[in-house]
């Protein structure tokens, strides 16, 4: 009998401690994990959301263009990483919230003093199961389940953010070096000038003031070349920081092409299907979601408490007993009250919230529709005037040689031309920004297929 007990009471640790986990200790790393080369970054396009990055042909030992930055930011950003960081705790929570509750196991056992009549000691083995979590267990579950997929919900939108990222960021490089190289350009002509001029100047054909009156335009061009240069730093150096990239690490980038502007048709159906398409609003719906079942978890919990158990007894006059018990709490004062209203108050909060953003993002989406339209007519205007400056250039030159137009003179109708192409090239870095934003807030160009996608797995969430 004794050895039928201790093996009755291995049987029962083993049951009780085998699925238990076990701890390993994860230490927090001492330095940075950035990659040394482009080639040392993740290229696995398998695990990108969003399609039409997933089947580009990548080849990362070329120097990249927009949409080769946006899978390799994906891959390696380091905030992203910790964006899915994230998911992993929300569905570990939502997990959890799927697991039925234990049972409760209780035992006790009396030994008898100096008592007369006592001829044994007395024990009491109960076993109890709390019925009014099982109530409301299916509603914390489908909450967990819908919080988890805001979760995934916010992680895709952190990705298109991300895409969103490289893509400006590499059109703002290719912008600024299109920009350097007209300044560069304009430099060097000033620069070939003076020294014409300086040589002229040594010869007595020319005064000091006409040479000195190159100078100025010389030195604001220089000062302009350095600016930008130190807005190309600062930009490369955001670059890397997206890619994971150690700083000064060689980036070869490909010459920029421009992007197809977004069609007003397919603008306009965008909008008016935009809480199927842009992962923050569906995050919202999933977060709604989950409060609805919180609420109904409330209302589920003002109904009594009910708690049953089953019990094995035996006195220390060795009488033994088989029973059980009901613990039911009486409603009579709380009722879940406080908690139901807290619940349906940040429901409505959750609407407001979502309510606001929609109207937002909506508002986002047509000022950039209309920016982009406003910077297209100012681009044209620009193209259309840029022929009379160059011809009037021209003819600044052949007046020039002539001695029919001061030296000041013709610097002012350089320099007019040189504004009139940045404004060129920055009107057309400006149109493809927009272009841009808008693809990012409507949901197409390469969001396009992901937003579809994610339209069709969400619609069978709780």
């Amino acid at each position: 009998m004794p050895r039928r007990r201790l093996l009755h009471s291995a049987l029962l640790a083993a049951l009780l401690l085998g699925g238990c986990a076990t701890y390993h200790p994860d230490p927090l790393p001492t330095a940075p994990h950035l990659a040394a080369s482009v080639q040392g970054l993740q290229v696995a396009r398998s695990q990108i959301a969003l399609p039409a990055l997933a089947h580009y042909d990548f080849d990362p030992n070329k120097p990249l263009d927009a949409t080769g930055l946006a899978i390799l930011a994906v891959l390696n950003n380091p905030q992203l990483k910790a964006e899915r960081a994230k998911l992993g705790v929300a569905r570990a929570q939502a997990f959890d919230a799927g697991l039925l509750p234990d049972p409760q196991l209780s035992l006790t056992r009396d030994f008898p003093g100096n008592s007369v009549g006592a001829t044994t000691s007395a024990f009491n083995l109960g076993l109890s199961y709390d019925i009014a979590a099982l109530i409301t267990h299916h509603a914390a579950s489908r909450a967990a389940q819908s919080a988890a997929a805001q979760v995934d919900l916010q992680v895709l939108w952190a990705e298109w953010q991300t895409v969103a990222q490289a893509r400006l960021l590499y059109t703002q490089i290719s912008g600024n070096a299109a920009r350097l190289a007209l300044l560069e350009q304009e430099r060097a002509l000033f620069q070939e000038r003076l020294q014409r001029s300086q040589a002229a100047l040594a010869q007595g054909n020319v005064t000091r003031l006409d040479v000195d009156a190159q100078l100025v335009p010389l030195q604001a061009l220089t000062q302009t070349i350095q600016g930008t240069q130190r807005q190309q730093l600062a930009l490369q150096s955001q670059l890397h920081a997206l890619l994971g990239l150690q700083p000064g690490v060689p980036l070869p980038l490909a010459p920029a092409t421009p992007q197809p502007v977004p069609d007003a048709a397919k603008v306009d159906a965008a909008l008016q299907n935009l809480p199927r398409i842009r992962p923050d609003l569906m995050a919202l719906q999933a977060g709604y979601a989950a409060q609805e079942q919180k609420v109904w978890q409330a209302v589920l919990g003002q109904f009594p408490a009910f708690n049953l158990g089953f019990t094995r007894a035996r006195d220390t006059a060795g009488v033994n007993t088989i029973g059980f018990g009901v613990n039911i709490s009486l409603p009579l004062f709380n009722r879940n009250q406080g908690v139901i209203a807290t619940q349906r108050a940040t429901r409505a909060q959750l609407r407001a919230d979502y309510q606001a953003r929609l109207a937002q993002a909506d508002a986002d989406a047509r000022q950039a529709q209309a920016d982009l339209a406003l910077l297209q007519q100012q681009g044209q205007a620009l193209r259309a005037a840029l022929p009379a400056l160059e011809s009037a250039e021209a003819a600044a030159q052949v007046a020039l040689q002539h001695g029919s137009m001061t030296l000041l003179e013709f610097i002012n109708q350089r320099t007019a031309l040189l504004d009139q192409r940045l404004a060129l090239q920055a009107n057309a870095q400006q149109t493809e920004e927009q272009a841009l934003a808008l693809q990012l807030l409507t949901g197409l160009g390469p969001y396009r297929a992901a937003a579809q996608t994610t339209t069709s797995t969400t619609a069978h969430q709780p």
